[in-house]
């Protein structure tokens, strides 16, 4: 057996956490990048970070230009200021576009060049040759495990891609995960953000790259998963389960940087950035598809899942039918269509959505997926 496995970067949970702030930034930097969204400048969570620096004798400039999955745009943007305001260090606080927006700051303000010279298959091939800037990673939704990955997401609708900024540098030096941060989080947000996690936990225990740490990590993230997300759909004040979710989140993160993705994530991609479907309501929409397709060459797997899934045991066929079953329910519990009819996408357009696919995700699929087979797989969600 042979495997690798690495999360770097200190890791600090629990609630009220945000406040111990101040004493994790020092030594890291003097004058601090904050990427936020315009909702943590209106419930006062940017202006509590940066009243703490100051107390520490730290500076701050504050960027709250993250509303949407960062763009090249906006990360070169963003990349500009911090350097134009000599900023040493950033700290990231919202839900995963703005802490992969901090991430790609982070990399590119010591680094020459645009942002899309560095992302993979879209890019030159440009690699970081400057260590990034000291970083900070606060979530503040419980989905996409970004405080704990080595990539930064970037999609441009013009061009049609959605790729990464990838390197093992770029994992946060701290990540302060507070669940009292995620309490005001709408149910709509909670619900997409709590699918994204889910499904990067079953596709990294089913990942042909997995290994006996990232299942471990993924099996007890899915039964957290499984039983909080609902809960705090409900009662967004329901502090066990949003601490709950904010574990299988970072649960989450930690095992797709260290086993990757599937068809799920992949083929979600392409419907972010060609037709703007929000990233957890794509994955949820395909994760039961995708799971029965593999399902039939690796039940072992999938049976586990549901047993993780459902704290119940029956034959390998019985628990492979309950993951299924599972999914499918919580989605529709949680107010996710079951399908992409609503999205009006003509059938047409398989070919285009394989061409846009996340072709990292997909390396790590249980069946190996080429253009023709994801075409395919595309027109039968069509």
């Amino acid at each position: 057996m042979k495997f690798d496995f690495l999360t770097p970067g200190r890791i600090v949970f629990g609630s009220g956490r945000l406040a111990e702030i101040g004493e994790l930034a020092q030594g890291m930097g003097r004058r601090f990048f904050l990427v936020c969204a315009r909702s943590m400048v209106r419930n006062k969570n940017a202006e509590r970070v940066v009243k703490i620096l100051k107390e520490k004798g730290m500076e701050s400039v504050l960027y709250d230009g993250v509303n949407e999955e960062p763009s090249p745009r906006t990360v070169d943007e963003a990349t500009g200021i911090a350097r134009d305001n000599a900023c040493d260090a950033v700290i990231a606080l919202g839900g995963g576009s703005v802490i992969d927006t901090g991430k790609a700051v982070s990399g590119m303000v010591p680094n020459p060049g645009d942002i899309v010279d560095y992302l993979e298959g879209v890019g030159t091939g440009r690699v970081m040759q400057c260590d990034p800037l000291p970083m900070i990673a606060i979530p503040t939704t419980s989905g996409t495990g970004s405080e704990r990955t080595k990539n930064a997401v970037i999609t441009s609708q013009e061009q049609g891609f959605k790729r990464s900024f990838r390197d093992e540098r770029l994992y946060p030096d701290v990540a302060i995960i507070d669940p009292s941060l995620t309490v005001s989080l709408p149910p709509a947000q909670t619900a997409a953000s709590g699918m994204d996690a889910l499904t990067q936990l079953i596709e990294s225990y089913v990942s042909r790259k997995s290994t006996p740490v990232t299942d471990a990590l993924a099996l007890y993230g899915m039964g957290l998963a499984a039983n909080a997300l609902k809960r705090a759909y409900d009662d967004g004040a329901d502090i066990a389960a949003r601490e709950d979710m904010a574990l299988a989140s970072t649960l989450s993160g930690i095992c797709l940087a260290n086993a990757g993705l599937g068809a799920a994530h992949g083929v979600a991609a392409a419907l972010g950035c060609l037709y703007g479907i929000p990233h957890g309501i794509a994955c949820a929409i395909l994760i039961p598809h995708v799971m029965r397709m593999n399902a039939r060459s690796f039940p072992g797997r999938f049976a586990q899942v549901g047993r993780a899934l459902t704290g119940r045991d029956g034959s390998e066929a019985e628990m492979v039918d309950s993951a299924v079953a599972f999914v499918e329910k919580l989605a529709r519990d949680l107010g996710i269509p079951a399908d992409l009819a609503r999205y009006d996408i003509p059938k047409t357009d398989a070919e285009r959505i394989a061409g846009a696919v996340s072709t990292s995700s997909m390396s790590g699929n249980p069946l190996p997926m080429d253009a023709a087979a994801t075409a395919a797989f595309a027109a039968y969600l069509l």
